[in-house]
């Protein structure tokens, strides 16, 4: 090894740890060569950061974070806008060729660190404990990209020996079920040698590092996509049991959480009924804010800081609102994301056709018909989305319209669908890509809902199904589900459920290939309508599509990829 090469054979002279502290270390490029390297602690330590920079570095191809919100693009749940900004206009219109893959990323520099710290971390003298932590460490991030990656593109090169450039790799690759087993096997090892927490002080001891419940979780998480039902449903039991995580809840109101007037669109039987609801919305909303990182529901999460523009500050506050306050309107919810929010009383919301809402808009002058169809739905759809009448004074203070009514279609901002992606972003900073709030990887509120579709699967609705969607559903000001389902109607509301909690974190794709195949799954993807019933973007899936196709350059490289890449039907 004559050298350490990092990020596509760029060395940099910052390894990224995004902690609670919110510092970057650095370290001088001078001093990495392979005679030098290696030999202290902190060198160790600064390794196993760099391992951690693809889960941070939000503007990297490749990026879980980046990729997460645009996921909800390449599936039903959202419209990319902008082609530049990712690959889910051709993912999702089934139109993506090897050639056309640009932004999702297939790049072995990210694998190749952490096999970096495998190989050599055993040189460096220093405590063994540590040692082990440090190693655990960078293998669970190392199956978690494997994981990701694995979901897009199926059988991938499984490669576990350090190469300083790792363009050149000639390797054949393994099945997908083959990756899994190494994914959850790594897991499964890395956890017994992982913390329950950090302490949140010194160097290596950061809130945010991987822990013994993130392994685990990620586990639960592989076998739930494996259809392993009694694994899945013990994993994440394992965390539910654990009393380590709680979901997020706001348990007093202030002036500012009852400044949205919701009385239009919420009937509140009392007082009561309407402290529950605000106290649900905040409770959801807020969760994601900066001023809540590493709270009581998060298990992993992509860390960022401030004033890191298009590096290591969130995406979110600039991708997803709208133009005229900033944002770039970048990825759309759409209408059948929408659509799928409960009703108030928690069942399923019946729309109106395309042709109706049309009418009902009105060409930009909405009739009183268009505002009913938001009135008295799931808490989470106003926590989650803008649309006209929903205010926001969090981001627009005294809006009496409602920060919505600047978002139709025929704003400057040219918005096609009327809707804009409240959560994730953070009103307390400016609209720009240098905000601090950390992205959620894994939430407490997943394994709920990954131990009730996998115990519901397992061995049917029982009362401890219910308790995990109930949680969910109190935490929000929603009422529990209704009792006596049976296991295919709860199959339903667990889906259902799972679309609506999860919406906007990447989850997305993945549930829709997994639990719908062949020509349902081609159903699912229907044409993207604007406002006005206008066709925006045709959706054109093949049974191709289930997977996508290596980039060309990677294919390029490596040869040994090319009958992989034919027998994905590309």
């Amino acid at each position: 090894m004559k050298s350490i090469n990092i990020f596509a054979g760029t060395l940099l002279a910052v390894f990224t740890f995004t902690a609670c502290s919110k510092q970057l270390d650095q370290y001088s490029q001078s001093e990495l060569s392979s005679e030098t390297y290696w030999t202290t602690e902190t060198e160790a330590r600064l390794a196993v950061n760099s391992c951690y920079s693809f889960l941070s570095n939000s503007y990297a191809i490749g990026s879980p974070v980046y990729n997460a919100l645009f996921n909800e693009a390449f599936a039903d749940n959202g419209y990319g806008v902008n082609s530049w900004d990712s690959d889910a206009q051709l993912i999702s219109a089934g139109a993506i060729t090897p050639a056309g893959m640009i932004y999702t990323g297939y790049d072995y520099t990210r694998v190749s660190l952490c096999n970096n710290v495998l190989t050599n971390i055993s040189k460096v003298p220093m405590d063994e404990t540590l040692k082990k932590r440090y190693i655990a460490e960078a293998r669970v991030l190392r199956a978690f990209w494997y994981f990701l990656n694995t979901q897009y593109y199926g059988p991938m090169p499984l490669v576990t020996d350090y190469t300083s450039d790792p363009k050149t790799l000639d390797i054949t690759p393994v099945s997908q079920e083959k990756l899994f087993d190494f994914i959850t096997s790594e897991l499964d090892a890395a956890s017994a040698d992982l913390p329950d927490s950090y302490s949140g002080s010194g160097a290596g001891n950061e809130k945010g590092r991987v822990t013994k419940w993130a392994a685990i979780a990620l586990e639960a998480r592989a076998y739930l996509y494996r259809g392993n039902w009694p694994k899945a449903a013990e994993l994440s039991k394992k965390i539910i049991d654990g009393g380590q995580f709680k979901l997020f809840r706001v348990n007093a109101l202030t002036t500012a959480d009852m400044a949205d007037d919701y009385s239009s669109l919420v009937t509140f039987a009392d007082d009561n009924a309407k402290t529950k609801f605000y106290k649900g919305l905040r409770s959801y909303e807020k969760q994601f804010w900066a001023e809540n990182d590493f709270n009581s529901e998060v298990i992993f999460d992509a860390g960022f800081v401030q004033n890191s523009p298009y590096s290591f500050s969130t995406p979110c506050q600039l991708v997803l609102p709208p133009s005229y306050v900033g944002g770039w309107t970048g990825m759309l919810p759409t209408q059948a994301l929408v659509d799928a929010y409960w009703k108030a009383d928690g069942t399923m919301f019946t729309p109106p056709s395309n042709e109706q809402r049309a009418n009902n808009y009105n060409e930009g002058a909405p009739t009183a018909a268009y505002f009913n169809e938001f009135k008295n739905r799931d808490t989470r759809l106003y926590a989650s989305v803008v649309f006209p009448g929903n205010s926001w004074n969090a981001l627009i203070k005294d809006d009496p319209g409602g920060l919505g009514t600047g978002i139709c279609y025929w704003s400057p901002d040219y918005n096609p669908l009327g809707y804009n992606l409240r959560k994730l972003v953070d009103p307390n900073y400016v609209l720009d890509w240098t905000s601090p709030q950390n992205f959620p990887l894994v939430r407490y509120a997943e394994m709920l809902l990954t131990y009730a579709e996998a115990q519901n699967e397992a061995a049917g609705p029982d009362a401890s199904v219910y308790a995990a969607l109930n949680d969910i559903r109190d935490r929000s000001g929603m009422p529990s589900v209704t009792p006596g389902l049976s296991k295919d109607a709860m199959r339903d509301v667990i889906r259902n459920e799972r679309r609506i909690e999860l919406a906007g974190e990447g989850f997305r794709y993945d549930d829709m290939r997994r639990w719908y195949k062949g020509q349902e799954q081609i159903d699912k993807m229907q044409g993207i309508y604007s406002i006005d019933n206008t066709l925006i973007q045709p959706r054109d899936w093949q049974l191709k599509d289930s997977l996508l196709p290596y980039p060309q350059d990677a294919v390029d490289r490596n040869p040994a990829l090319k009958d992989a890449q034919t027998g994905k039907g590309y």
